[in-house]
Formats: C-alpha cells, sequence, structure tokens
C-alpha cells in the first residue's frame, strides 16, 4: 500500500475513534480490498451506512431517517473536511467532547476519592501537609454527572468511616474485650 493509502487509513481510524468517543453507534463493520463499510447509527436514531474507497479516495454515505425511512446517498471526497462534517451529523456532541458511560464517571469518583484519602494517610503518617485540593475538586465535577443514587453506589463506606476516624487520635485500639 502506498503511503498516501496509509494515510487515509489512519486519518479514517482516527475519525471512527472520534465518532465513536462522541456518541456515534458503530453496529457493523467490513473491510474488503481497499474499501472499508461502517454502519452507524447516530444522533436522533439516524442511520450512517458509509462505504470508503481508498482507491478512489471516495465516500458514499446513506443517510436513513428512522420517523420517514427517507433516504439520502451522497458521493464525497475522502478528505478530514468532509469527514469531519459526517461527524457533526452523526454525533451528539461537539468535536473534542465525549459522551462518558455513567459506570465510567461513578469508577473515575471512586478512584479520586481513594486517592484523597491516601494521600491525607500520607499526610498523617509524615507529619506533613500537601493539598488534595485538585482533586477534590475533580471529583465534585465527576459527581455533578451522577445521579444521587449513583452517587450512592459509589460512596465506599471503608474509605468514608475511615475518614471519620481519622480526625480522632491514632493510638492503638483494645479490640480483645
Amino acid at each position: 500500500m502506498s503511503g498516501s493509502g496509509e494515510s487515509f487509513r489512519l486519518m479514517v481510524s482516527n475519525w471512527l475513534t472520534d465518532v465513536r468517543r462522541r456518541g456515534a453507534d458503530l453496529y457493523a463493520m467490513n473491510e474488503g480490498d481497499e474499501v472499508q463499510y461502517f454502519s452507524f447509527e447516530g444522533k436522533d436514531h439516524f442511520r450512517f451506512s458509509l462505504e470508503i474507497d481508498y482507491a478512489l479516495q471516495e465516500i458514499t454515505v446513506q443517510i436513513t431517517d428512522p420517523k420517514t425511512t427517507g433516504m439520502e446517498v451522497e458521493n464525497l471526497a475522502l478528505t478530514a473536511a468532509n469527514l469531519a462534517a459526517l461527524g457533526r451529523l452523526m454525533c451528539s456532541v461537539k468535536e473534542g467532547k465525549a459522551v462518558v458511560p455513567v459506570y465510567l464517571l461513578a469508577q473515575l469518583a471512586v478512584i479520586c476519592h481513594g486517592y484523597q484519602r491516601l494521600v491525607q494517610e500520607l499526610d498523617e503518617l509524615h507529619h506533613i501537609k500537601t493539598t488534595t485540593g485538585s482533586v477534590s475538586s475533580i471529583e465534585a465535577d465527576l459527581r455533578t454527572f451522577l445521579t444521587p443514587e449513583e452517587q450512592k453506589r459509589t460512596d465506599n463506606p471503608l474509605l468514608a468511616k475511615k475518614g471519620k476516624d481519622s480526625g480522632q487520635d491514632n493510638a492503638p485500639r483494645d479490640t480483645t474485650s
């Protein structure tokens, strides 16, 4: 394959990653000789079928409206600008943004909380004071995207209990009685 063909494949690969991250649902992909086929469900449940021909450097797009079952077919040159325009049609969020699954937001919030607790414990152990303000801020930002129920599920009771105990003295406790 020529260097030009490889650069087109790289451009399409980057575009594919971008549109999937932005909410376009890839439900079918196939590849033939110098041709790739993609089927997506985009915003408002529109269906997008793309045939990318690397030899002709062309994109054939078929867009189906689920409400009217009307179909539109376009032939476009294989360029970054045309791929970006397709991305704007297909995706529910703008370029540079991402649709993040709720479970991932919840996991990130738990990781931030755990990291904050770890830094606090190291501070207590070494009698130093560092700030976890940036981690707290990130955790707070993440939690704004979680419903109260999802936030409850991500609250780690062991970390919360330990956080309450950390204000008390660190003397050994008698647990034999």
